[in-house]
């Protein structure tokens, strides 16, 4: 049973919520990630501090010393830091190629360095591209249309490199599909829509709204993480993680957004029918993509519980969606 953990990307969307739930049930916590991240959040990490072993390490994934200082007496290192946002890796290509593919191993080798007995890597369900079939196991192709897909695709390469050659450090590669929740900033497009409407602007809608995707509440995602914890099942596997219950087009979830936060205020989804002042262009869309869950469910016992609809609430309840992440 692993008790002491570092978290890189810890003060991230879904790296607080995973330190979160790990302390809370009385695991040994170090998050790992840049000092403006944690200044954000300043007051999640304050009150958290105060509920168990948590120790927060500033630093980036490329700074290979920071990294040694903050894996001290891991036993199991959940790596979810990296470059995203498609814009934003877009156009700084050679940064995400940097931090997804370098910083990935510079995280790889500071485990083999001290020992660290297992890595859970935070891959995405870019790596897929546009899927031949619906919905996507983990047998199917990978095909990723975008530099950020690429970088992922070639962080999964590493971890098993690493394997390959250090066979004591296991490993399990986790396939995210549109995972949301409250913190997430609104470059993410549950998060925007939800901070439109609730700005009572109507949600836009790029493309022609027929994109469909399968949307999975951070909270049940990072309970899959806990299960690959406790199950030596997951060693060597590679999992989809996300909700396949919960499929729907961009419009759809646009108008569920309107149905359950401003019913009656005469708020109307805007489909502009182009991608004209959107981080997408047709060649890198994705039409159709969602997730086969059943290896996790099979192996883990994953379930993942929450609607869309309860999502909504939740982001709301919050009471403010910021823009975008913090600049540097």
């Amino acid at each position: 049973m692993y008790k002491n953990i570092l978290v890189t990307g810890g003060a991230g969307f879904i790296g607080r919520e995973t330190v979160e739930k790990l302390v809370r049930r009385g695991y040994n916590v170090v998050a790992f990630d840049l000092a403006e991240q944690f200044a954000r959040h300043t007051d999640f990490f304050t009150e958290l501090r105060d509920c168990g072993n948590l120790r927060l390490a500033s630093g980036s994934i490329l700074d290979r010393t920071a990294l040694r200082s903050a894996i001290q007496g891991a036993e199991i290192v959940v790596h979810l830091a990296a470059m995203l946002g498609v814009r934003k890796t877009e156009d700084n290509r050679l940064g995400c190629l940097d931090i997804n593919i370098n910083g990935t191993d510079n995280v790889l080798n500071a485990c083999v360095m001290d020992g660290v007995r297992k890595i859970i890597f935070a891959s995405s369900s870019e790596v897929y591209g546009e899927p031949s079939r619906n919905p996507i196991r983990e047998i199917d192709e990978t095909k990723g249309k975008t530099v950020y897909a690429v970088s992922k695709l070639a962080g999964e390469e590493l971890v098993k490199g690493y394997h390959q050659l250090y066979r004591s450090l296991d490993y399990t590669i986790v396939r995210l599909f549109n995972t949301y929740g409250e913190g997430q900033v609104a470059q993410f497009v549950l998060a925007r829509f939800v901070k439109n409407v609730l700005e009572g602007k109507n949600p836009v809608v790029y493309g022609n709204g027929t994109q469909t995707r399968s949307y999975g509440h951070v909270d049940d995602v990072t309970e899959g993480f806990l299960m690959i914890m406790g199950n030596s099942v997951s060693n060597g596997k590679t999992y989809n993680l996300g909700n396949s219950s919960q499929v729907m087009t961009l419009k759809g979830l646009a108008q569920k957004v309107i149905d359950v936060l401003a019913p009656g205020k005469g708020l109307q989804v805007e489909v502009l029918g182009t991608f004209d002042g959107s981080d997408r262009i047709p060649e890198r869309e994705i039409h159709t993509r969602y997730c086969d869950t059943s290896l996790a469910a099979a192996d883990l016992g994953y379930a993942p519980t929450i609607t869309v609809e309860e999502g909504i609430r939740r982001i709301a309840e919050q009471g403010h969606v910021h823009a975008d992440w913090p600049t540097v």
